[in-house]
């Protein structure tokens, strides 16, 4: 049946004066004047402003090609009421109602020349509509939940939505990698219920470039902008803490314009210069006195708590140190190097 993804995001207010980290939330007292970063999954985040009605209207009365094209039926599909077959070089991809008291109908929604692949529509029982993109060259599935998916000019990213409250409400934004649409992020209902930013009256959206798309409802409408983390967390940065590194491990802590402090980590033989392995946000400052005067930066990441010590007391091994926590129980407390002179 349907494969949930139980996804977590944080958004956060880039402001000078607010700092939101609760996952799916924002302060409605608020304004939206600034940028709403949307902290995707995989390689990107949603950068997130508001428009005008004029503006929004304006694309969204635009004449666009609509890459889902329901009226090319590749050879290799077929189907009836009750099923469909979609055969490809290395496997066959088939559903029928009798295979599933639960499935409700199925149907054909369209080609996508630029994937070289079909989507199905499947019609659960208690269930929001899920769409199967098929590749029908090596049979790679995924299923997008949502009323209609909209591709961007590439095909690179689809848009989906749905407001029907069973189990996904609000909008889903997924990268195609390797033929399989990976998800970036998915406003579900579960997590909405928590959240005082609603993305469940989202309707159709409109594609202004391949990585930028129109959304809104009847009386808000916004711009999203696909963005490279990267971009993000160099755009994020007021000022560097700490810069330092050891044979595992490059390890960067600043200060963020919006005031909170971030813990950033890559893996050798990784460099800055790449996408991160961690990045925690919202660390806490505490003075110590182990080896002189010094600082601790504590971050916390589920069961686990990462410390850098900075023992400004002592120019030494232990000047900069790691520690990982998992429960409150050591597993790592190593030596790093300081880097931040050498900048």
């Amino acid at each position: 049946m349907v494969i949930k993804l139980a996804m977590k995001f944080q958004i956060v207010l880039l402001s000078v004066l607010f700092s939101i980290t609760t996952s799916y939330s924002q302060d409605k007292e608020n304004t939206m004047s600034s940028d709403i970063v949307i902290r995707g999954a995989v390689n990107y985040d949603i950068i997130m402003s508001t428009i005008t009605k004029e503006e929004f209207d304006v694309v969204k009365n635009r004449e666009s090609l609509r890459l889902l094209n329901d009226s090319v039926i590749p050879s290799q599909v077929h189907i009836t009421e009750d099923c469909y077959t979609v055969t490809t070089n290395t496997k066959t991809v088939k559903n029928c109602l009798d295979n599933d008291e639960q499935l409700i109908s199925v149907s054909y929604l369209g080609f996508v020349k630029a994937l070289n692949s079909c989507v199905v529509n499947e019609n659960w029982f208690e269930a929001t509509t899920s769409n199967l993109l098929i590749h029908l060259e090596d049979g790679t599935t995924s299923y997008i939940s949502g009323y209609d998916l909209i591709f961007s000019p590439t095909a690179k990213f689809i848009y989906s939505y749905a407001n029907d409250g069973i189990d996904f409400s609000g909008i889903s934004l997924h990268e195609m990698i390797n033929n399989t649409a990976t998800p970036i992020f998915i406003s579900d209902y579960t997590t909405l219920e928590d959240s005082s930013f609603d993305f469940s009256s989202f309707g159709r959206a409109f594609w202004v470039s391949d990585s930028s798309f129109y959304a809104g409802n009847t009386k808000e409408f916004y711009k999203f902008k696909i963005q490279d983390k990267r971009i993000t967390y160099n755009n994020e940065v007021k000022e560097p803490i700490l810069h330092s590194e050891n044979s595992k491990f490059i390890i960067k802590v600043d200060k963020l314009k919006n005031g909170t402090i971030r813990y950033t980590s890559w893996n050798k033989p990784n460099t800055i210069k790449e996408r991160p392995s961690l990045v925690l946000y919202n660390g806490e400052v505490e003075q110590q006195h182990k080896y002189g005067s010094g600082l601790d930066y504590r971050f916390e990441n589920g069961e686990y708590q990462y410390i850098i010590e900075h023992n400004v007391g002592t120019t030494g091994s232990k000047h900069i140190m790691l520690r990982l926590l998992k429960d409150n129980e050591e597993l790592l407390y190593t030596s790093l190097n300081d880097l931040k002179t050498k900048l």
